[in-house]
C-alpha cells in the first residue's frame, strides 16, 4: 500500500471514530433539551390552569360542592390538555383555598376552607388545617372584611432516563404554580363560608 493510500484510510477511521464518539453525545443533548422543553411548557401550562381557575373562583358569590368543584376541576383538565396532568391519584393536583383574617389586636391568616383534586401526596403550601395558620408568602397578612383565593397546581414531569443526569438535578419534576386573588364580590366575607353542598352549580352555571 503506497503512503498516500495508508494516510486515506487512516483518515477515513479517524473520521469514524470521531463519529462514534460524537453521535451518542449529541443524542443526549438532544434528548435534555427536549425534556427542558417538555418543563417548561408544563411550567407555563401550570401556571395558566392556576390564573385561570383562580379568575373564575375569585368572582363567585357563592360556590358549590360537587357543582362548581367539579367544573372547576374539568376546565383545569381542559387547560392542561395532554401536556400535563392535574385530574388523578397519579399525576398532579389542584387545590384551591379560601384564607381569612384573625380577629384581635395581632391578625394572622386562618384556612377558611379548602378542597383540591388530583393525587393527594401534593399538599397545599398554604397548610391543610381548616381553621388554622395559612403561611402565604412574603408576609401578607389579608385586608380585614376580604378573603383570599389561592389556587395551587402541581404538575408531575418525569425526565428521561439517559438525559436525567444532565438536567435531573438542576430541575424539579413537581412543577409548581400558583395565583392569589382578593375576593371581587360586593360581599367578600360570604365566600368564606364552606362551599355549599350541592350538584347545582352556581359559581359556574
Amino acid at each position: 500500500m503506497q503512503p498516500a493510500d495508508r494516510y486515506r484510510a487512516c483518515s477515513r477511521g479517524a473520521v469514524a471514530l470521531e463519529f462514534a464518539l460524537v453521535v451518542p453525545l449529541f443524542f443526549i443533548v438532544v434528548l435534555a433539551t427536549t425534556d427542558l422543553i417538555r418543563l417548561f411548557r408544563a411550567q407555563l401550562r401550570a401556571e395558566t390552569i392556576a390564573v385561570q381557575i383562580g379568575q373564575i373562583v375569585s368572582q363567585c358569590r357563592t360556590i358549590t360542592t360537587p357543582g362548581d368543584r367539579d367544573n372547576f376541576w374539568a376546565h383545569a383538565q381542559r387547560i392542561a390538555g395532554g401536556i400535563i396532568d392535574v385530574n388523578s391519584a397519579t399525576g398532579g393536583a389542584v387545590i384551591i383555598s379560601a384564607v381569612s383574617r384573625t380577629t384581635g389586636s395581632n391578625p394572622t391568616n386562618r384556612l377558611s376552607w379548602q378542597m383540591r383534586t388530583g393525587n393527594v401526596t401534593q399538599t397545599s403550601r398554604l397548610g391543610t388545617t381548616v381553621n388554622g395558620t395559612a403561611t402565604v408568602s412574603d408576609g401578607f397578612v389579608v385586608p380585614a372584611n376580604q378573603t383570599l383565593l389561592v389556587t395551587e397546581v402541581f404538575a408531575f414531569v418525569q425526565p428521561f432516563p439517559l438525559s436525567a443526569g444532565l438536567i435531573g438535578t438542576v430541575t424539579d419534576s413537581i412543577i409548581y404554580g400558583t395565583t392569589l386573588f382578593l375576593s371581587r364580590t360586593p360581599n367578600a366575607v360570604s365566600v368564606q363560608t364552606t362551599p355549599t353542598n350541592s350538584a347545582t352549580p352556581d359559581c359556574t352555571a
